[in-house]
């Protein structure tokens, strides 16, 4: 295949991935791309032996089998409520969709491996109606759009290098709704009308990298090490628009940067028959970074010079374990289980991203025919329930008029279905 043709391929796919759309998964971090990784539940970073290697393990591009693309497709169902005092409220952005492809290449005659891959690591959208959570969420929403071109070297049979190195544009939407009156509180609208609603969009482009490292001590053996960088989302041209009982009111807010956390992977992958392999992997989330998510106004409306809603979230730690079986040279089976920490404290958990820890059970099937692949995997993501008691729901404005928004203890409950589709092709 031509380098030309497949660079146009590439960019095809591009203009149909544009139109993801995300959501949260452990924090605002969606870690699965493929059917594969779905189905295995992302133990991949050793013993992927395709084109997503891009993003699992840039490495890991010297152990695909010819040049190959991989279009992926995900739907993703979120089930989440807030309750408090006898009130629910329910997420309405239930149904998302997400998406990645990915392409490799063997520079003919040389030991080096070219991949590019296009995909949504991070993202998040949850949506609530005007209830008891509207003084902590209203709408939040981020996408992130990576375009990673990728490179591998392989000197010798038993280790590979990788990296590559990512253009991000993101866009994020915040709202929620303030209360302007610390004595009745906004909570019963016939007694009071003081609320105004604020809505922030805004979008940005920056840059980060990911490394690996591939060491293949024996021909059953692999060891994987994957590191991806942080990078800082600027939303410092927020367009900031109020509505409510007050007027409307149009400025421009400048939100503290909003990390994308360093990701860690190590992972160990064995087969144990020609036919059936296995893989275990460590990951750790870089999410201390997330102090608060802050707003300064330099045209103060309704006279609120910032807005700072503390986060404080929490390094994680998780393990996935994944497995394959062949079955015959067209079918293979797949499955895998996950176990991760959540990075929000209880104290600073709030319906935007209703996350905790997470069981995930993970399932698939793939087929190939000739140069063509078919995979599909479904997840099952079990969210620990969540009792907190914070301030998170309360509506006064900066910097803090006190009043009870909601008293009592929050209960928070989320699963998630996700339900993956890729398709293939091998030149």
């Amino acid at each position: 295949m031509g380098v030309r043709k497949w660079y146009g391929s590439v960019w095809l796919c591009v203009g149909v991935l544009l139109y993801a759309s995300p959501v949260f998964a452990g924090g605002y971090y969606i870690p699965h791309q493929t059917a594969r990784g779905v189905g295995m539940s992302n133990a991949l970073t050793a013993g992927v032996d395709d084109p997503s290697a891009v993003y699992y393990n840039p490495s890991a591009l010297s152990e695909i089998d010819g040049n190959r693309l991989l279009l992926s497709g995900t739907y993703i169902n979120v089930v989440s409520s807030v309750e408090n005092s006898g009130h629910k409220d329910v997420n309405g952005g239930r149904d998302n969709f997400a998406g990645s492809f990915f392409g490799n290449y063997h520079v003919p005659g040389t030991d080096l491996h070219l991949g590019l891959g296009v995909y949504s690591p991070f993202g998040l959208a949850t949506s609530y109606h005007a209830g008891f959570t509207r003084f902590a969420a209203r709408d939040a929403e981020l996408k992130t759009y990576y375009l990673t071109p990728a490179l591998a070297w392989s000197p010798s049979q038993y280790f590979s290098v990788g990296a590559g190195a990512s253009y991000i544009h993101a866009t994020g939407l915040f709202s929620r709704t303030l209360c302007f009156d610390p004595v009745l509180g906004c909570t019963n609208r016939a007694l009071v009308a003081a609320e105004e609603r604020i809505r922030l969009h805004d979008d940005d482009d920056t840059y980060s990298y990911n490394i690996g490292l591939l060491v293949k001590p024996t021909d059953r053996l692999k060891i994987g090490f994957s590191y991806r960088a942080t990078a800082d989302l600027h939303f410092d041209r927020a367009r900031a628009k109020l509505k409510g009982d007050f007027g409307p009111a149009h400025t421009i807010g400048d939100v503290r940067p909003i990390p994308l956390p360093a990701i860690i992977n190590v992972g160990l992958f064995y087969k144990i028959t020609p036919d059936w392999g296995a893989e275990i992997v460590y990951e750790r989330q870089n999410w201390s970074r997330f102090r608060d998510l802050s707003v300064n106004f330099p045209n103060p409306p309704f006279g609120i010079p910032s807005l700072r809603l503390p986060r404080k979230w929490n390094d994680t730690n998780t393990v996935r374990m994944g497995s394959y079986y062949r079955l015959d040279k067209h079918w293979e089976l797949r499955g895998g289980i996950g176990l991760e920490q959540g990075p929000i404290p209880d104290k600073t958990l709030n319906p935007s991203i209703p996350g905790g820890d997470v069981l995930t059970l993970n399932g698939g099937v793939g087929y190939d025919w000739e140069h063509f692949s078919l995979g599909f995997g479904y997840q099952a993501i079990f969210y620990k329930t969540r009792n907190v008691k914070n301030k998170e729901l309360e509506g006064a404005v900066p910097p803090g008029l006190p009043f009870a928004g909601a008293p009592g203890k929050d209960k928070y409950k989320t699963f998630n279905n996700f339900l993956t589709v890729s398709a293939g092709y091998r030149f």
